[in-house]
């Protein structure tokens, strides 16, 4: 007897049961239409090829053998059906609506059957006929195949609004190259790639083997990954996928929830799929009910929220300070500067990039490797998203350039060393001070106007070499309720990724004190600053607000805050300095800078302004002199409403 299947084998897996299909095709298409045998005589043509014999066998034959080994069919495909326990009608039904998704021939014959009925797809009437016709009468009929698990499990999808009989019968086009064993991914999703795992952080590393065994025996359907973005949580999931024997792929939510047979694709191709959802403040993601009910990742950011059913959570935070050394070290060879890049809270992925990019940029500059390299690279870390809703202040700050009274500046000296050692500062201390651990640091710096607080905020930056941004309140404050916050909640999780220093300047704006709250405006405003001060206490970067006035700011900020200072109008020989420090090389004399000193009691930002606008009315190559100076004077303090000191006078005779 002539056996047909066993030499299909080498087809069946990406062509599955594609002779059966094209001689039950053409077998009933003579036994229901007597003329124009083109159609099933290519049919036929195809199958003898498909077979590698000159002659297709009959139908019956075919069937019959097709039937004992139908247990054997190899692939995706073979496998559902055995798990499934399906016969040959139902397996023959899958395969030609399947193979009417790409193949021509099938879809211009099953074109023709239907006609003058409309569609190209199988209708449920014109399947149930040929399955009777093929497979003996009381095969299946329409609420059989409605409760079989085709369409219960949504491989056919019937489609219509009409009665069952009249709707057709579909099957996504990427559900079946699963089935056929094609290697493809799918549609708008894309693998992702196991990183080098010693990027991950060890306590997450030695975690793996467990968080594998968890999913593999089914003891957790799902697994949670919190972190900040560049943080590896998708190096994470893949690394897991590898444990598994899977492969990782990406996933959106809306894919996810739109599409009912990617989760049985992911089980049958081998995928893990990851789902990177991104959801605003105070919102969750009901993460759907699926069958199969396989095992999956849930990617979040560190405050977001999801609904689901066993599941397992993940936070992923940053290496160890050791760790990261050791990781920048290995990427620049240089460990004088990985000792000093290791203080920042950056991921393994991170540290990775940062170090590539600064070496590119020496390389460049036929420089050695140097810390600015580091610090640029890090500005240029996630900029074009913090830039839409904060402003970079690249300016660099040395020690030099900055004039502050004595006990300002040991303030700003006592901040950053806090900064630099915000990690190592809890090691051995007491279990309740262990219990609020957070590395975040938070300083208010009062002062009027043009006292330098937004020039030590840049100073500080520069010390640790972190980049800042000065917060665009107009970018982030929107009339819609609920947007503010999504906008600050995303600027504090990209400033967290990057560890960059956040500059919130006129902070009362923000964190003012609430009221009473006595209309809706009001109410609205005090939930944004309750929001505000949760959000900021738990930031685990640095935050620093200026103000004019430290009773402005709401009281139980004050209390989150780590430090305090006042910047005061400059002293005398404060302002001495700031006017030899500003007017350098073409100083009139230092007879004239402390004269200036002694009677023009401005601000370091009012010198700026008289030192720029004397210096533009005379020639870059010319000392300033007194008339210049004077004349700017006049100008600042007409700008202030008040009138030259008279000691002044005679200096401009």
């Amino acid at each position: 007897m002539f056996e047909p299947v066993a030499r299909l084998v080498p087809l069946t897996q990406r062509q599955p049961l594609a002779p059966l299909v094209r001689v039950g095709l053409a077998h009933f298409w003579r036994q229901t239409i007597a003329d124009d045998p083109e159609l099933p005589d290519q049919l036929l043509l195809q199958a003898a090829r498909q077979m590698g014999v000159e002659c297709a066998p009959p139908w019956p034959q075919l069937r019959d053998a097709t039937a004992r080994q139908l247990a054997a069919l190899p692939g995706p495909f073979g496998r559902w059906i055995r798990e499934q326990q399906i016969d040959l009608p139902q397996a023959f039904l899958l395969a030609l609506v399947g193979s009417a998704e790409t193949e021509y021939l099938i879809t211009l014959t099953l074109s023709e059957l239907q006609a003058p009925n409309p569609g190209n797809r199988l209708a449920v009437h014109l399947a149930l006929s040929m399955l009777e016709e093929l497979f003996g009468p009381e095969t299946l009929d329409a609420l059989d195949l409605n409760a079989s698990a085709l369409v219960q499990q949504q491989l056919l999808i019937p489609e219509g609004s009409g009665p069952l009989a009249l709707r057709q019968l579909r099957l996504e086009p990427a559900l079946w190259s699963v089935l056929c064993g094609r290697p493809a991914i799918w549609p708008a999703c894309h693998a992702l790639v196991p990183q080098q795992r010693d990027l991950l952080p060890r306590h997450i590393r030695r975690q793996l083997p467990h968080l594998a065994t968890l999913l593999a025996k089914g003891e957790v359907r799902g697994l949670v990954i919190r972190g900040h973005s560049g943080s590896g949580r998708a190096g994470l999931a893949a690394e897991l996928a590898e444990l598994l024997g899977f492969t990782a792929i990406e996933v959106s939510p809306e894919l996810w929830q739109s599409q009912p047979a990617l989760p049985l694709a992911c089980q049958l191709a081998g995928w893990l799929p990851v789902i990177k959802v991104q959801i605003g403040a105070g919102e969750s993601w009901q993460l759907p009910a699926v069958h199969p009910d396989i095992p999956h990742v849930v990617v979040l950011g560190v405050n977001d929220a999801v609904a689901g059913r066993e599941m397992l959570e993940l936070e992923m935070g940053v290496p160890d300070e050791g760790e990261r050394r050791a990781l920048w070290n290995r990427f620049l060879g240089h460990p004088e500067l990985a000792e000093r890049a290791a203080t920042a809270l950056l991921s393994g992925p991170v540290i990775q990039r940062i170090a590539c990019n600064a070496r590119l940029r020496a390389e460049q500059s036929n420089e050695q490797l140097h810390a600015g390299h580091i610090a640029r690279a890090r500005r240029d870390l996630g900029a074009e998203r913090l830039r839409l809703l904060a402003h970079p202040v690249t300016r660099q700050i040395s020690p030099e350039a900055i004039v502050f009274p004595p006990l300002v500046e040991q303030n700003l000296s006592d901040f950053i060393s806090r900064a630099h050692h915000r990690e190592s500062l809890w090691q051995d201390l007491g279990v309740t001070l262990q219990a609020s651990r957070n590395p975040g640091l938070r300083a208010l710096f009062v002062g009027d106007s043009g006292t330098g607080k937004t020039l030590a905020a840049s100073y500080v930056a520069t010390a640790l070499g972190a980049p800042l941004y000065r917060v665009d309140l107009a970018a982030i404050m929107n009339k819609y309720v609920g947007e503010s916050e999504k906008n600050l909640g995303s600027l504090l999780d990209l400033a967290a990724a990057a560890d960059a220093l956040l500059l919130f300047d006129e902070a009362d704006s923000l964190f003012g004190r609430r009221t009473d709250a006595k209309q809706s405006g009001e109410r609205y405003a005090n939930m944004l600053t309750n929001f505000l001060l949760t959000r900021v206490e738990n930031h685990p970067g640095i935050v620093i607000l200026t103000t004019n006035s430290r009773e402005r700011i709401d009281s139980a900020f004050t209390r989150r805050l780590d430090t305090i200072i006042d910047f005061p109008l400059p002293g005398f020989q404060e302002r001495l300095s700031l006017w030899q420090s500003h007017l350098g090389r073409r100083s009139p004399g230092e007879n004239i800078c402390k004269t200036l000193a002694s009677y023009c009691d401005l601000s370091g930002g009012q010198i700026r302004n008289v030192v720029l606008t004397a210096a533009g009315c005379g020639s870059p190559d010319l000392p300033i002199n007194i008339q210049q100076l004077m004349f700017a004077l006049q100008r600042e303090y007409q700008k202030l409403g008040r009138s030259l000191p008279a000691q002044l006078e005679t200096l401009s005779r």
